[in-house]
Parts: C-alpha cells; structure tokens; sequence
C-alpha cells in the first residue's frame, strides 16, 4: 500500500499530465486520465467520460493561438482511495503580435479516485478567477 506521501506525488504526477496532454493536444490521453463516469467541468461547457471529454477538447481547443497551462499551489486531501485537491492555474496564450498574454487564473477543483491504473480524475471543475479573451472556440463567457 503506497504511504501519503507517494499517493500525493502519484495525484501531483496525474496533474501535471492533464497540462502537458492538453498542451500537446493528445486530447484521447487526457481523456483517459478520468475515470469512466468522470466529468470535466467549465463555465462554459461540460463532458462526462473520457471519450466526450476527448471530444469536447478536440471541439474547443484551436490550434491557435498557442497556449500553455501552468499549476501550482496544489492543496492534496487524502481519504483512503479518494482524495480532492484545489490547484491555481494560469494559462498563457501566445497573441499574434501581443507576444504572450496571460488567458485566464483560477483554479481546478478535482476529485480524485485510486484506481487499477492509478489515480484518476473522477471531477475536474475549472473555477476562473481572473480571465480575459480565452481563444476558445465556445463562446465567451466573459462577455454577455
């Protein structure tokens, strides 16, 4: 049985893979880091199950502009073979002739479950706290 402190490094590890899938556009393996019934859940669209969410991403994310997300400040609860975590967010996106400017801040609510193939998102809520243009193709939801 792995101790706290590897369980929380294998949900940092599950993390930071969700960023770099969804910024090498491998939106089939970010899906498959949820769980079957998971949900992937933002203000301005939601998914249920790897295959939809592969999709929506697929559907939302452009290839321009370019974007990078970046996490940091993860707060990990443990609860046996579940576990939640709040993590703050920044993506960047890459503006022609802005350079890089700063998309949207805020943070990924997550709940997250032990399974056969290690931890798993089981909901990934995106709460913006600070957000400007997100280049996505959805409407904004910064604007009414």
């Amino acid at each position: 049985m792995p101790t706290p402190l590897e369980d929380k490094e294998a949900i940092r590890e599950l993390l930071s893979e969700y960023c770099f899938r969804m910024d090498a556009f491998r939106f089939t393996e970010l899906g498959e880091l949820f769980t079957e019934d998971g949900e992937w859940i933002a203000p301005y669209s939601r998914a249920r199950g790897p295959a939809e969410i592969a999709q929506l991403m697929a559907r939302n994310i452009p290839a321009e502009p370019r974007r990078k997300h970046f996490i940091m400040n993860s707060l990990i609860e443990l609860d046996g073979d579940r576990a939640t975590a709040r993590t703050s967010y920044l993506v960047i996106l890459q503006a022609a002739g802005a350079g890089l400017v700063p998309s949207v801040a805020g943070t990924y609510v997550d709940a997250l479950v032990r399974t056969p193939d290690g931890w798993r998102f089981r909901e990934r809520r995106l709460v913006h706290d600070l957000a400007t243009a997100l280049g996505l193709n959805v409407p904004d939801p910064q604007k009414p």
